[in-house]
């Protein structure tokens, strides 16, 4: 199999085909991230690197091979609901969505018209939605790590493999992802900030503006119950994990990667005292179980498909 990857990022799309057992001949990946791209050439030598995304014109694909997947997670910074003021697709990031489309077209006519194609990104929305629903011709299949992560992570996938059905659910907690416990314990002795903690449901929060403003930061998640989104910006400081006695500790980089599924210490290779930089990377994958997920239901059509072959060579 021939894989073209954009905006590849660590390279969670190649974690996930092996995981299934596809067999990967070459591996094109579109990625601009330094440190995304040392990651991911570490974990595999083998992976071909191709530039910038906005740079693959008619020309270069036509030097490519037969593609016969072609994945990517445009970027999310336009699209995001979290987003104030969000532009999103006329943002100048998020509108890298029309490249995708636009590569995936072409291949369709002049590369492979049997391509398989998967594109994620976030849940937009509604008039955004039906215009990438449009544009992608096909309805995405929304799914939510949380049913094979201990992280909650809904996002939406376009794509033409058929058949995809929803996981079954690990029902994994944080507890299930714990590495280090004791890893940058934080207690609160202010007791000023105290009279600001307040309990919810699956996390305590507390207010260092003393003005009501529990931002995502000022958060500490129960051990029995599961993460929010693994971010790419400030990363570390938004996972927090609560451990009682007014203390808290921030998350290991390999618990972050054991919320996106990846393997054990996938981005050590990046490692520095600033966590901000792995679990920023680790945050600006996929979940490699997810994507797994949907492969396998591909792989189940390849092996069909070959067996066809074989039975019209017997005949």
């Amino acid at each position: 199999m021939n894989v073209l990857s954009l905006f590849d990022g660590i390279s969670c799309g190649q974690v996930a085909l092996e995981r299934t057992g596809i067999k990967v001949d070459n591996y094109f990946a579109s990625e601009i991230n330094e440190d995304s791209m040392k990651v991911a050439k570490h974990n595999y030598p083998n992976i071909k690197h191709i530039g910038d995304v906005t740079k693959l014109n008619e020309e270069f694909l036509k030097q490519l091979p037969k593609i016969d997947l072609l994945i990517g997670g445009s970027p999310c910074q336009g699209l995001s609901k979290a987003k104030s003021g969000r532009k999103n697709l006329d943002d100048p990031r998020s509108k890298l969505f029309y490249k995708y489309v636009e590569i995936r077209d072409w291949l369709l006519k002049y590369n492979n018209p049997n391509l398989k194609y998967l594109l994620e990104n976030v849940k937009p929305d509604k008039e955004t939605k039906e215009i990438m629903n449009e544009e992608m011709g096909v309805q995405p299949i929304e799914m939510n790590s949380v049913l094979v992560s201990a992280q909650r992570r809904i996002r939406l996938y376009w794509t033409n493999i058929e058949g995809i059905i929803q996981p079954d659910d690990k029902q994994l907690k944080i507890k299930d992802i714990i590495y280090d416990n004791t890893y940058k314990i934080k207690t609160m002795d202010d007791q000023k900030l105290l009279e600001t903690v307040r309990f919810s449901k699956n996390y305590v929060k507390w207010d260092t503006s003393y003005k009501g403003h529990y931002s995502q930061a000022n958060r500490a998640y129960f051990i029995d119950g599961t993460m929010c989104t693994v971010p790419k910006s400030r990363a570390s400081s938004k996972l927090n994990i609560w451990l009682g006695n007014n203390s808290y500790r921030r998350i290991h980089p390999i618990e972050a990667e054991r919320l996106q599924t990846l393997p054990y210490n996938y981005t050590k290779i990046v490692e520095t005292n600033n966590d901000d930089v792995r679990v920023g990377l680790v945050g600006d994958g996929w979940t490699v179980d997810v994507i797994a997920h949907i492969f396998s239901f591909m792989k189940e059509q390849i092996i069909h498909s070959e067996s066809n072959k074989d039975i019209h060579k017997a005949s």
